[in-house]
């Protein structure tokens, strides 16, 4: 190697606020004002958050064409009214190029102890809750190559472990999943990109003689994933986005003991919307929201309502850039 360029890091604080964190539906909603337990620990509906995340980057030059790339990102989240749902999480990427969007990167994520809310042990209890949480480890492999002056490809293959703790181990999931994503480079414009997922989730821990932990709850899922960055021509923004997931999951299950899970299907569509500006050239700002909504289609009525939420969220975020060169 030739060269390596100073450490590159950067800290940013996110404030926030979620009006659903636990994602209820409407009827859920409506228990609860009457029924706090299924609130676990926390006090409302709704939560206000804080993220510190610090990310680093290190560039290592091979030559004029080709670099390796090392990132690395670790994130403490803090929901103010929600006691259980204080986790971290963090990852890593190395990134080979050897010319302008043509590079090959290796990504390693974990989300350590995810906490989403409280559910009945229905091994134990008809009625008894327990917290219920999950770790992710996420490894993905892309390839990104240019197709024309003004656009590129990217594919990816990923395999995510995601792991429940007890008492609900019997949803753990492998999940192996697909990527492919065509950017668009707008002249004078901005960057449009079209992508879509396909992915397949493994229940790999239901035990076959004992019910309802006999249940298989495998899917199938599609995704879309439309961003839209307007970046040319603003005055006093740097950026400006929009995006919609559209996301469609197909349950396996055709167990007609389990009426929460055979024949049930749901899109989950996710509309974000973004505005990034910057002070200086190391310091930058950003505002952003989401608006969440989950379909849920069954045989059962009360499937449809338990499973079907909206959610909105608010985010502002300020991020500082630094560099460390110990010569």
């Amino acid at each position: 190697m030739k060269s390596g360029t100073p450490l590159e890091y950067k800290i940013s604080i996110t404030s926030g606020y979620d009006n659903n964190v636990m994602r209820f539906s409407e009827n859920e909603f409506k228990r609860a004002a009457s029924d706090t337990v299924i609130l676990g620990e926390a006090k409302t509906f709704d939560s206000y958050i804080t993220k510190a995340k610090i990310t680093a980057e290190k560039i290592f030059v091979i030559s004029n064409s080709k670099l390796i790339k090392i990132n690395g990102v670790y994130t403490l989240s803090d929901f103010r009214d929600i006691p259980e749902k204080k986790y971290w999480s963090g990852g890593i990427d190395a990134v080979y190029r050897w010319g302008s969007y043509k590079n090959i990167r290796y990504s390693l994520r974990h989300l350590d102890k995810f906490y989403l809310r409280h559910y009945v042990d229905r091994d134990i209890s008809a009625t008894s809750l327990a917290p219920c949480l999950f770790t992710d480890r996420d490894q993905t492999i892309n390839l990104s190559h240019r197709l024309s002056k003004n656009s590129w490809f990217n594919i990816s293959s990923g395999y995510l472990q995601r792991y429940y703790a007890r008492p609900f181990t019997e949803f753990d999931l492998d999940i192996i999943y697909f990527k492919g994503k065509i950017n668009y480079r707008l002249k004078n414009f901005g960057l449009f990109s079209i992508q879509v997922n396909r992915g397949y989730a493994d229940n790999i821990c239901f035990t076959p003689n004992l019910r309802p932990s006999s249940f298989d709850r495998s899917y199938h899922t599609t995704e879309w994933f439309l961003p839209l960055k307007i970046n040319k021509k603003l005055n006093f923004i740097k950026e400006i986005g929009v995006s919609a997931r559209l996301e469609i999951r197909e349950y396996e299950a055709e167990d007609p003991e389990d009426p929460l899970h055979s024949g049930r299907s749901h899109l989950d569509s996710k509309y974000d919307l973004w505005i990034k500006k910057r002070i200086n050239e190391d310091f930058n700002f950003t505002l952003s929201s989401r608006f969440r909504t989950r379909v849920t289609d069954s045989e059962y009525a009360w499937v449809d309502d338990l499973k079907s939420f909206k959610q909105l969220q608010f985010w502002f975020t300020i991020e500082w850039g630094f560099i460390y060169d110990k010569y």
